[in-house]
């Protein structure tokens, strides 16, 4: 992929990010965290469509839900000093041994999203995070005795055309979540030779055929308080 500028820049101005720094949920199934980071935050900026909440040591973006939306979003978070992030979001699960409530770490990605092409390359045939964050973020994991899955994801820019096929073929893959942007953020992220990586809550089921939609089940709601917010607030 060459490096050339692009004619389109993002117009957008604020406050640096603290230590460049930042989560990034695209998706929150209760207003709990976002009333949290309200009471907390020093400032806030509107980038819509997300906001975008400043702590002390880092900050924290929420909104901007699938591919584009996302890299919209971080292109001006690039404007802020942005040096690593981190997709704290949630997936669905192609394998049994993934159940809602679960967290997940992708290691690698595959895009079936329209985005991530348009920066890099996959490294036979996946985007892959950041090892030194992702050496972290097992740390931390660790630390706080919370325990977490691994393995591939996919990315996808059409939620509802998860088809029988399209899921016997990634699991004949080992692949084992789907969401919408961590390819992408991936890519985006190698593109411009910053630091990314993702961390995941099942929120749904879908490796035995049908579709389990958890979302908003207390397993769900209790795992983001357990992993999100120690990540968020203590990090």
């Amino acid at each position: 992929m060459k490096r050339q500028p692009s004619i389109t820049r993002p117009e957008f101005s604020g406050p640096p990010l603290p230590e460049g720094r930042l989560f990034f949920l695209p998706f929150i199934p209760s207003t709990d965290l976002p009333r949290k980071l309200a009471a907390v935050a020093g400032d806030r900026l509107e980038v819509r469509p997300g906001r975008l909440y400043y702590l002390e040591r880092s900050a924290v973006l929420c909104g901007a839900l699938g591919a584009p939306a996302t890299i919209m979003a971080l292109e001006k978070m690039r404007n802020l000093g942005l040096r690593e992030i981190c997709l704290l979001s949630y997936c669905g699960s192609l394998s049994s041994e993934l159940v809602a409530g679960q967290a997940f770490l992708p290691l690698r990605a595959l895009s079936q999203e329209g985005t991530s092409r348009h920066y890099a390359r996959p490294r036979a045939g996946f985007y892959l995070p950041s090892e030194k964050l992702l050496n972290r973020l097992k740390k931390f994991l660790a630390r706080q005795n919370l325990a977490f899955s691994q393995g591939a994801i996919v990315s996808t820019d059409a939620p509802y055309r998860e088809t029988a096929l399209w899921l016997n073929n990634l699991q004949k893959k080992k692949i084992m979540a789907v969401d919408m942007e961590m390819s992408a953020v991936l890519s985006w992220a190698a593109f411009y030779r910053l630091q990314a990586v993702g961390l995941f809550i099942v929120s749904d089921e879908l490796f035995g055929g049908r579709w389990k939609n958890c979302s908003h089940s207390q397993r769900v709601l209790e795992a983001t308080a357990a992993y999100f917010h120690p990540l968020i607030f203590t990090v």
